[in-house]
Order: structure tokens, then sequence, then C-alpha cells
């Protein structure tokens, strides 16, 4: 009785892991392309003197899907306030990118990745991202 009891909780472990190492392994999927600061962004409009815009503080990321299936990616950029600029779920096939953006910058960002229409991984609301991550 204990040794199959051992072997049953031996399998349910086993199967635990590899399900975590299959969420794991879309997260793996997007990676961070490119980043710049100051480029111009249609979206950012901050005023320096003379009204002129000036973009020295935006900061922008381009994510790339490495894997071969699309997946599904939310992302939150931080600004200088400390707030979070969020983006809704973007789907991005395979080798496609995305890009996300903040206006004012610090540098910070954070991103969520789930396989396509993979209901069973829920992706943070921006209300959720803009309390639980509003001290980092």
């Amino acid at each position: 009785m204990q040794m199959m009891r051992n072997l049953i909780l031996s399998l349910l472990v086993s199967a635990a892991a590899t399900v975590n190492a299959q969420d794991q392994r879309f997260s793996e999927c997007v990676v961070k392309a490119t980043s710049e600061w100051g480029k111009p962004c249609e979206k950012c409009e901050f005023y320096r003197e003379g009204y002129k815009r000036d973009f020295s503080g935006t900061y922008q990321i381009t994510l790339r899907n490495t894997c071969n299936e699309t997946v599904e990616v939310k992302v939150a950029m931080q600004e200088q306030n400390g707030s979070w600029r969020t983006f809704p779920i973007k789907a991005i096939a395979a080798n496609e990118t995305m890009s996300a953006f903040a206006c004012q910058g610090t540098g910070k960002y954070l991103y969520w990745v789930r396989r396509l229409n993979d209901t069973e991984i829920v992706l943070p609301s921006d209300r959720e991202i803009l309390t639980e991550y509003r001290d980092h």
C-alpha cells in the first residue's frame, strides 16, 4: 500500500513538473530584440521650453517570438513616476515582433506570455499590474 502511494505521488509530481515545463516553454519564446532611448514616439507628448517635443526620456523595446507557435503577450513599461504603462494582449506569430514604449521611462519592463488561446493561463489585468507592481 505504501509503495503504491509513493508511486502515485511520484507520478503526480512528475506530471506537475511536465505541465510547469510546458508553461515555461512559452515564456521562453519571447525575447527582447532591441531597446532604444530617445526614439521619437507619436504617442508621447512631453514638451520642453519653446513647446518643442522632447523624446529624450522615451524608452522603447521590441519583443520577438522565437518559437514556431503563435503566442499572446501582455506588456507593461515603467514610467519615471513609478506607474506602469500597460498594453493590450497581443498575438505574435512565429518570428514576428511587437513594440512597447514608456514616454518618460525608467528602462524597466515586464511581460507575460502564453500560447495562443490558452485559457488555463490567465494574464494579469491592467489593474492587477498597476496594483501589484506599484512599488517596483
